[in-house]
């Protein structure tokens, strides 16, 4: 029997308080007041329903209450961690973390110099107190249920702080592993991220559902700062997430002369929805935001990215593409905010899409609000089929239709990857691609 919503909203807020009872005291009254905060916004909104815009074409609560019963697994009730190393990307080195359904499984034993990574859960109350000026300074849980409900319940997770001038020569590497093993599975996994002043890093986000017939519910929080001068590279991949209900709020800031060079690839979810929220806080920052998305079947991917240009002289260029099959969905809600302070900003903004069947559908909406009258902005969108001339010249030049419409599309997609700095994730996303578009390099 299919459950409602306000019987699933009532489910985690009446959790709330046999939760907190497992935290046993090991947080001060800076974290409870701020859990206390969040579940009482989550119970005030509820989860969203079709009439609230920015879910409008994502039908994310109705999934959950087919796909979750009303009491699933939490992550410490998730059994037993079996072997993992056959899941990850080959060759792919650097400080690795993984987390098993939401616990953490595996740390790697060396920590460079200049990196330090602490648990969540194993903060002391002084610790936790010096993270609470960080912590849920950057989402919006008072107007987004999601990021309410993990800012109530988040437990696990990762605090990584690279210390000033300090430049990582091997990236950090966190997976999400997650297989429904004990049942449905929920998570709420956090992560706070400092760079320090003039640091340079890698960072990769790697999302697999390891059983596609199991549903899992992965509702993250990510909230990074980028201290005057720091760089940071970071690529988030959603690969093999079939029967996987993802949503994903990262929230990033930069002071002056940051750089910011983010990707998304996604390659399928029952459902996914990824909120990327950038505030450009600083004179000549950059921030370069990429995206790539393959859907078929009945997928369904969901972009809201928002770049808020608050200071003047900075520049911001995004681009996400995608290509959608059989009766997959995709939507692209894009939001570029020039505020009056933020003179001389030049924002760009562009979603570009193919569909591949008649049952394919997108809905996009690229935005721009703006404050201050010397800028330079510009968005767009397109969405079509492949083009049927260019078809027609590869043909012409020996290529059966087939292998034709395969290489425009493979050169579609792979044109995204010289936004990835790493070489073997290069290598292993192309491949990805290949074999999602039966394209054959050889």
């Amino acid at each position: 029997m299919s459950i409602t919503e306000k019987e699933l909203r009532d489910h985690f807020t009446n959790k709330f308080g046999d939760f907190s009872k497992t935290l046993n005291g090991s947080q001060p009254a800076e974290i409870s007041n701020l859990r206390r905060e969040a579940i009482e916004a989550f119970a005030a909104q509820g989860f969203p329903l079709a009439k609230n815009e920015e879910y409008k074409y994502t039908p994310l609560t109705k999934v959950l209450l087919k796909s979750l019963k009303l009491d699933p697994v939490q992550p410490a009730e998730a059994g037993v961690i079996p072997p993992f190393n056959e899941h990850l990307i080959p060759e792919l080195d650097g400080h690795l973390l993984v987390y098993w359904n939401g616990k953490l499984a595996y740390r790697s034993e060396d920590t460079p110099k200049g990196l330090v990574i602490e648990q969540l859960d194993s903060l002391d109350h002084a610790r936790q107190r010096e993270v609470r000026k960080y912590l849920a300074t950057l989402t919006n849980y008072q107007s987004d249920a999601f990021a309410a409900l993990n800012t109530a319940f988040f437990k696990h997770g990762s605090l990584v702080k690279i210390a000033k001038d300090t430049t990582l020569d091997e990236p950090l590497i966190i997976y999400h592993l997650s297989d429904g093993q004990s049942g449905p599975t929920y998570t709420q996994t956090r992560h706070l991220l400092v760079a320090g002043e003039n640091s340079r890093a890698t960072l990769v986000e790697i999302n697999i559902n390891l059983k596609s017939n199991q549903s899992t519910f992965y509702n993250a929080v990510s909230e990074v700062f980028l201290e005057e001068g720091a760089q940071l590279y970071f690529h988030k991949i959603q690969s093999k997430c079939s029967g996987a209900i993802i949503v994903d709020n990262t929230h990033l800031h930069q002071e002056n002369n940051s750089q910011l060079h983010c990707t998304t690839v996604t390659t399928g979810g029952t459902i996914i929805r990824n909120n990327l929220n950038i505030t450009i806080n600083g004179e000549h920052c950059e921030s370069h935001i990429n995206g790539l998305y393959l859907i078929k079947g009945n997928d369904h991917v969901d972009n809201h990215t928002v770049v808020d240009h608050r200071i003047a002289n900075s520049y911001s260029n995004e681009l996400y593409k995608g290509i959608i099959d059989d009766s997959g969905t995709g939507v692209f809600n894009g939001k570029i905010f020039v505020q009056p302070d933020a003179q001389k900003t030049n924002a760009f903004q562009s979603n570009k899409n193919l569909l591949l069947s008649d049952k394919a559908s997108m809905n996009t909406k690229p935005q721009l609000e703006i404050w201050a009258d010397d800028v330079k902005c510009s968005h767009g969108a397109t969405t079509g089929q492949i083009d049927s001339d260019q078809v027609f010249y590869l043909r012409s030049r020996g290529l059966d239709k087939q292998q034709a419409k395969g290489l425009l599309l493979y050169a579609f997609a792979t044109e995204f990857l010289e936004h990835i700095s790493l070489p073997v994730l290069k290598d292993y996303l192309e491949k990805v691609i290949a074999d999602m578009l039966h394209y054959d390099k050889s």
